[in-house]
């Protein structure tokens, strides 16, 4: 086991932090906590995460831990970046459809333990069968996401004692922040990595958008276009409400 993981840096993104990393950074940052036995927080930002942020105090101190890496999830977060200063560049945008396959690939070469934790009871048994399918020798275990917060505990208490190497947890943005912020002590040292609605890809419950349209930075017209009453506010209302406040976060300082 090394002795210390591997660094990389952050920076400060209009008040939050965010860290420009590509998809085997990622997986090499992972690989280097999970090799010296101890914890690290991989969140992803987005445009929708940053309105999120706006207005939730947990999502914001989860951001502020220093093991806690801010992944890029969006072509308007690597723009936001460059205007910044920060170098960022389209290889830095990792979306989690494609950052998830090479993330089991390497738990089951490395024979780690993943538990994921969100969706729906249909979600979690569709995306455990086809993830079973994939990665037969992958130690792999799932429950739903959806419990009463008086059971919140419990439900860490269980995933500890499957002492995973990796804890998936999908349950949208805010919540999925303030559980992992109450819980990831008991789950240490367990590295943690939010999902969103990764597993509703994987279920086939979502369609999951062609990949060109992922490295052009489409993605979300095909999400509104397939689902608009769950998407218009998020992608017709919400990016001016951060653009917004970008700017006046950049005229106040």
């Amino acid at each position: 086991m090394t002795a210390t993981p591997r660094h990389v840096d952050s920076y400060d993104l209009y008040g939050g932090k965010i860290t420009p990393v590509t998809i085997d950074d990622l997986l090499s940052l992972l690989e280097s906590y999970v090799d010296c036995g101890q914890q690290c927080i991989v969140a992803s930002q987005n445009m929708h995460g940053l309105r999120v942020r706006l207005q939730d105090a947990a999502m914001r101190r989860l951001h502020e831990l220093p093991q806690t890496y801010v992944h890029i999830d969006g072509m308007p977060l690597v723009l936001l970046s460059r205007l910044r200063g920060i170098q960022a560049s389209r290889r830095h945008r990792v979306t989690l459809v494609d950052f998830i396959w090479p993330l089991l690939a390497l738990a089951e070469r490395r024979a780690w333990r993943v538990y994921f934790l969100g969706g729906s009871d249909a979600v979690v048994q569709a995306a455990s069968g086809r993830i079973g399918a994939r990665f037969p020798r992958l130690d792999f275990r799932a429950r739903q996401g959806y419990f009463e917060e008086s059971s919140s505990s419990a439900v860490a208490s269980q995933i500890a004692s499957f002492a995973p190497h990796v804890v998936l947890v999908g349950m949208g943005m805010g919540r999925q922040e303030s559980w992992i912020l109450d819980h990831y002590e008991a789950l240490a040292p367990a590295s943690i990595v939010t999902v969103g609605a990764c597993m509703e890809y994987i279920a086939g419950t979502v369609g999951t958008p062609p990949r060109w349209m992922g490295r052009t930075g489409l993605e979300w017209l095909y999400r509104f276009a397939e689902n608009p009453s769950r998407f218009w506010r998020r992608y017709l209302i919400e990016p001016w409400i951060v653009l917004a406040y970008v700017l006046w976060y950049t005229v106040s300082r």
